[in-house]
């Protein structure tokens, strides 16, 4: 899937400006900031391009119909806040763009230039449109970072009272920690019979190795024998009805199976039955500052750009917005 990776880490943005634009039909002016009509279409094409790789059919009309709805008012956003870092002398420099592209060859397992470049071709991006995205991006950033409130700024008291709050929205479900031998079923009704066999000495076996995890990485046919069938905490439910059954009505210790289900023979170490639970607060902080800060940076994001749209010259040409 790295053919859509860089172009989904980049958040779209205007594109520049060229001379040939000039004599174009403006579709929105922010101060003496312009998007023609050009990058209005190429900014609409790149998105649709995006929403068909990354949204399942179904979807994708109603995605488009959405970004279609609320582009100018991004784009306004963008302008505005291009003109807020020019107010702050904020830039972005060569150094910080090649340190970015750094970071998301990295991300992505891209070790050459040559794989960078044909992830932005399959993605339908040049390198000079990726680099303009990203520039437009990390002046986002660091305008964000001076004039936005950071997560790290949020108190333990603030998130406490929260979870105090909201701490149903944490509650773990009933969970069992399991390690599993799961025996193949072959096709052959006479190999089928022997796997059958092989799987009821397997399970007596496994109830009285002292080491359950250690028996389970030595079984051939053991199809997850590697870390010895370790499941780790498994919810109800999340299993197959048969295995959910009979693993969330045994005690912790217990061996199970062999349990025949249609594609294999399971033997299963209950090894601990977890009820559900809330977790404390020291062990969900660090998620509750992301949900805390994700919510209120939606909140911020939106009454900041309301208060830079309130003291800025915009100017929207509805007759020149293109329809295609």
């Amino acid at each position: 899937m790295k053919k859509t990776l860089i172009a989904l880490a980049l958040a779209a943005s205007a594109a520049s400006l060229s001379a040939a634009q000039l004599v174009e039909a403006i579709v929105v002016r922010v101060g003496d900031r312009i998007v023609t009509t050009t990058q209005f279409k190429k900014r609409l094409r790149d998105g649709f391009n995006e929403i068909d790789q990354t949204t399942p059919a179904d979807k994708a009309a109603a995605r488009k119909a959405e970004l279609r709805k609320g582009l100018v008012n991004d784009l306004i956003s963008e302008l505005l806040i291009k003109d807020r870092a020019d107010r702050l002398n904020l830039t972005v420099s060569d150094a910080d763009i090649k340190e970015a592209i750094g970071r998301l060859k990295q991300q992505y397992n891209i070790t050459t230039d040559q794989q960078f470049d044909e992830s932005l071709k399959t993605s339908g991006m040049t390198r000079v449109d990726m680099e303009a995205r990203l520039r437009d991006t990390l002046l986002t950033n660091k305008v964000f970072a001076r004039e936005l409130r950071s997560r790290e700024d949020l108190t333990d008291k603030e998130l406490r009272e929260r979870y105090d709050r909201e701490k149903e929205h944490y509650r773990l479900p009933e969970r069992a920690k399991l390690f599993e031998i799961i025996i193949p079923r072959p096709d052959d009704a006479a190999a089928a019979a022997h796997a059958g066999q092989r799987a009821q000495e397997v399970a007596e076996q496994a109830r009285v190795a002292p080491d359950f995890a250690k028996f389970a990485a030595s079984v051939p046919e053991n199809a997850v024998k590697e870390k010895g069938g370790d499941l780790g905490d498994v919810a109800r439910g999340e299993l197959l009805p048969e295995l959910d059954k009979a693993v969330f009505n045994a005690a912790g210790g217990t061996v199970l199976g062999p349990i025949n289900t249609k594609s294999a023979w399971h033997i299963v170490k209950v090894e601990q039955r977890l009820p559900s639970e809330v977790p404390a607060f020291e062990s969900v902080k660090d998620k509750l500052r992301k949900d805390v800060s994700d919510e209120a940076f939606q909140r911020d994001y939106k009454a900041y750009i309301d208060r830079l749209r309130k003291d800025a010259y915009i100017e929207i040409n509805e007759k020149n917005i293109p329809t295609v």
